[in-house]
């Protein structure tokens, strides 16, 4: 490279530096990531060094440089697309393989297995207590409404749920168990 030429390219260079921030905040307006804008930024100075031949001195130097930030961003567009794409299929595989190993059998035989647990289980509480948690799980109702509906404290409903819940897990496990 002559003299000439290295002139040039510095004289190209040191102008494209000049509007690095300028051009950050473009980037970052179409990638909407700072740490994204400010890599399509760099990789754009690169290409201006390279191909600081290609600018016509007089012009713009600013417009160019836009240019070439724009095609970064269009290039780590389309990686990010192929990257999600990526993702969405493993995460897909990964469901499907899930699904595979739950209707496999052990996993809905246990279930099949808790769920009679839980139907055996329920019979052993109270009235009031397959009412209160009836009212909670199968009504989707607030302590407050199941306090009113019951005539219970606010207070009497939460012990109350804590406690027919735990029995009806103990209740489930010790059953689940004995059947293995």
């Amino acid at each position: 490279m002559n003299s000439n030429e290295e002139e040039k390219r510095e004289r190209i260079v040191k102008l494209a530096f000049e509007c690095r921030v300028q051009l950050i905040a473009y980037a970052y307006a179409l990638l909407g990531d700072y740490s994204t804008a400010d890599d399509a930024v760099q990789d754009a100075m690169l290409t201006v060094v390279r191909k600081y031949d290609q600018f016509t001195e007089g012009t713009s130097i600013m417009a160019w440089c836009r240019s070439i930030v724009r095609l970064e961003v269009l290039r780590i567009r389309q990686k990010q697309k192929k990257d999600r794409t990526l993702v969405a299929r493993l995460l897909e595989d990964s469901i499907d393989q899930a699904f595979d190993e739950y209707s496999s059998g052990d996993f809905a035989s246990q279930d099949a297995r808790k769920r009679k647990a839980l139907v055996k289980c329920l019979g052993n509480l109270t009235k009031r207590g397959r009412l209160v948690l009836q009212s909670r799980f199968a009504e989707s109702l607030s302590y407050e409404q199941i306090g009113k509906k019951v005539g219970m404290s606010l207070e009497a409903v939460r012990k109350s749920l804590y406690r027919h819940k735990k029995q009806l897990r103990d209740c489930v496990e010790l059953n689940v168990r004995n059947v293995e």
